[in-house]
């Protein structure tokens, strides 16, 4: 089993009831494909980094699942087909990736060894 993570944008000017029959929708998808939901990640309204449809606005939401590997494809096959969905990406995370919050500082470097040679 791979885990994947699902990113989606969804049209802001949907009414609450719409954009939850949306969302359905994607659950839907990844659970009729074998998929299995870890975790839905809702942002929530955000401004796009360029209009999209002529919309300035969209909804994002990112679900951590897991499946087999052809899962993605056939979840990504279906969101292309839907109106309300404006853009999506999905990424195969990795058992053992974690995410840094702040960079190590590195020390100071060590002294080249080609610089003695040369000597």
């Amino acid at each position: 089993m791979n885990r994947y993570e699902l990113g989606v944008i969804i049209r802001a000017d949907l009414e609450e009831e719409t954009y939850r029959a949306e969302m359905e929708k994607v659950k839907g998808f990844i659970d009729r494909f074998g998929g299995t939901i870890e975790k839905i990640d809702d942002w929530g309204r955000r401004k796009l980094a360029y209009p999209i449809q002529k919309l300035a606005e969209g909804m994002y939401t990112f679900i951590t699942y897991t499946s087999e590997g052809g899962t993605p494809k056939d979840v990504e096959s279906r969101l292309r087909l839907q109106e309300n969905v404006l853009r999506f990406v999905t990424i195969r995370r990795d058992e053992d990736e974690q995410v840094v919050s702040k960079p190590e500082v590195a020390e100071k470097p060590a002294e080249e060894p080609a610089a003695e040679a040369a000597e």
